[in-house]
């Protein structure tokens, strides 16, 4: 039996953690993956994804994230270096022939099959075009059925619509929604094939999930001409902001999972589970994310993990005052 870090969450020590940030985010996670690495006995978590500002993106079209060649290749290397798998995410739902030449997304496809230790980099998608793209040209990398597909596709709460996507992606992305639907996660085969996205923080039963969605993914295609404002209208109105909603609402509070929820989902015999960071302008977001998931919790009589958490955040600082 594998033995685990006494400093490991002992309630899924088990878990694939697949977190948010790469290409933007990246000197945090590298630094956090080394402290539990060096200090603690264990890698935090196995796979990163995300994607520089293009095209292909879509979730994740933000100014923020203009990244140049040699910051995308730096980032990348890091990562093959530990052994971290990278799931890029080429999530835009509006992706057609024409937009299949793109030099970034090809050059990011490129690097991924050719920095690929674990061999389980991988394309997370939402267009047919795009995965047609990838498994005719680039066949060593793994293919995720994103968030966007299945939400925009219609198949939120339909069994037959992740069997669908099961033949014919190598994995799939649960619609946040669904990820507490326990009577539909139960009838899923091949458990371990399916991705489950534990902190989400917009609301339950949002109603303009798919609008958001398809927004972002005309804004990546038109990025300095777009204009969103009819979105942000619709947003302003939607709860998403009000902090009332998020906390207390009976239908609509916000979607992250608690232990419990995250407990039962590992019992039904998911491992691999998601932290998403979009729209966040640095790493902080994530790291407290890490820090409350990945590690243990102190005992009532104890406060070594609150110290252990302040040692690393020190750690971390560009400089420390005297």
């Amino acid at each position: 039996m594998q033995a685990y870090s006494p400093y490991l969450n002992p309630d899924w020590p088990d878990a694939v953690w697949d977190v948010s940030g790469a290409f933007v985010n990246d000197r945090e996670l590298i630094a956090f993956h080394d402290f539990c690495t060096l200090l603690l006995g264990f890698a935090p978590f196995n796979i990163v994804h995300g994607a520089p500002l293009c095209t292909w993106n879509s979730g994740r079209v933000l100014k923020h994230l203009m990244r140049d060649a040699e910051e995308i290749r730096a980032a990348g290397l890091e990562y093959e270096k530990r052994n971290i798998a990278l799931y890029l995410t080429f999530t835009n739902l509006n992706l057609r022939e024409e937009h299949l030449k793109d030099p970034l997304g090809n050059a990011l496809l490129t690097f991924a099959t050719n920095h690929n230790p674990t061999k389980r980099n991988s394309i997370i998608m939402a267009s047919e075009a795009l995965l047609q793209h990838v498994k005719a040209n680039y066949p060593q990398l793994r293919t995720v059925s994103s968030i966007l597909k299945i939400t925009n596709g219609g198949g939120k709460g339909k069994l037959s619509a992740y069997q669908r996507l099961a033949e014919q992606y190598d994995e799939v992305m649960v619609h946040p929604d669904d990820v507490l639907n326990f009577d539909l996660l139960e009838q899923l085969e091949g458990k371990e094939r399916y991705i489950l996205l534990v902190n989400e923080y917009c609301i339950r039963e949002c109603p303009l999930r798919p609008l958001h969605y398809s927004t972002l993914s005309q804004m990546a295609l038109d990025y300095f001409g777009f204009d969103g404002s009819d979105f942000d209208k619709k947003q302003n109105t939607n709860g998403c902001k009000d902090i009332g909603t998020l906390l207390t609402h009976p239908r609509h509070s916000v979607l992250a999972l608690n232990t419990p929820e995250i407990t039962r989902l590992r019992e039904l015999g998911f491992r691999h589970f998601k932290m998403q960071g979009r729209g966040h302008a640095n790493g902080s977001s994530i790291l407290f994310d890490l820090l409350r998931l990945v590690l243990r919790n102190d005992a009532p009589t104890e406060n070594a993990m609150h110290a252990l958490g302040q040692r690393f955040w020190e750690s971390i600082l560009p400089y420390k005052q005297s």
